[in-house]
């Protein structure tokens, strides 16, 4: 029981229906337990499951502003909730009913009155089915051999971060950094070696990254990109100095290298500024512009265009 608890205590439910019984009856099943949000009514509840990716929904079916069949539509529609499971809280249970909600995309239906041992149980195995499908989709989203992002996992995460800075007017900050020289790099000291340096300066990457929407992954060969929501342009260049910095810090030894004896990194930054819609393929190229100039500059430094 304790392992179990420890689990679930990872994981978040958001509940949207207007009942407050309902939500009382949650927390005393669960106590404590899970992360439980609320919310009383759909839109509330399709702006929650946006900004907080809960692991499970609980949707009333019978709301006053739209019943949770329109929510379910909306929120399987949107690319950051899509895949989220839902399941359906209705006093009765019609098959017509059942088969509308189950081909919206919800995963099951809970009956009320809730009968607490089911619904533990229930909700119980649906995350456990979850946390199972989230491993494997982490597993395919990792470079093998940095640990950290691969470019799919890139792709998706900078669509999602676009998409949601668009809809709060918030800035977007993105860095595109490139080892200084790494071909002399493997040229002179082999690609096992190499292969150190790489994952050495990707863990230093990540050190520095303290939000969990905050990402780095690698882009390329010796590339890696860091997508940094909601970051205005002056702390995006404090990063990029911070991680320039921190890389130069580790002295890896280069002797090959122009710029310095040591490894070093060029940065590119880009800004998506709240009043702007910039695609990501805009962002990337506004960045690697940027890299180039880093590189022409003299390398291990970073630049931004004002």
């Amino acid at each position: 029981m304790a392992i179990e608890a420890l689990q679930l205590s990872q994981q978040t439910v958001l509940i949207i229906d207007d009942d407050p019984i309902v939500v009382d009856i949650m927390e005393t099943v669960f106590d404590g337990d899970l992360r439980i949000l609320t919310a009383s009514n759909g839109h509330d509840g399709i702006l929650a499951a946006c900004a907080e990716n809960p692991d499970l929904i609980l949707l009333d079916v019978r709301m006053p502003d739209m019943d949770g069949y329109e929510a379910c539509r909306q929120l399987k529609a949107m690319a950051e909730t899509a895949d989220i499971p839902i399941i359906f809280l209705t006093a009765r249970v019609e098959t017509e009913d059942e088969f509308k909600g189950l081909e919206l995309g919800a995963i099951d239906y809970i009956a009320k009155p809730i009968v607490p041992q089911i619904v533990r149980a229930r909700i119980q195995n649906h995350l456990m089915l979850k946390r199972q499908r989230d491993q494997l989709a982490n597993m395919s989203m990792i470079d093998g051999l940095t640990g950290i992002a691969n470019r799919r996992r890139f792709d998706d995460h900078i669509e999602q971060e676009l998409r949601r800075a668009s809809r709060n007017k918030a800035p977007l900050a993105f860095l595109l950094l490139d080892i200084d020289d790494f071909k002399a790099y493997n040229d002179t000291y082999g690609h096992a070696r190499g292969d150190d340096c790489l994952r050495t300066v990707a863990q230093e990457i990540k050190n520095f990254l303290r939000r969990p929407s905050d990402l780095v992954a690698r882009y390329g060969g010796e590339e890696f990109a860091v997508v940094l929501p909601d970051t205005p342009p002056e702390a995006a260049d404090m990063m990029a100095e911070k991680i320039r910095a921190g890389i130069e810090a580790l002295n890896i030894p280069h002797k090959a290298a122009r710029a310095a004896d040591h490894v070093t990194v060029s940065i590119g930054a880009a800004i998506c500024p709240p009043d702007a819609l910039l695609t990501k393929s805009q962002l990337i190229e506004a960045a690697d512009a940027q890299l180039y100039t880093s590189k022409r500059a003299g390398r291990n430094r970073a630049s931004r265009a004002a």
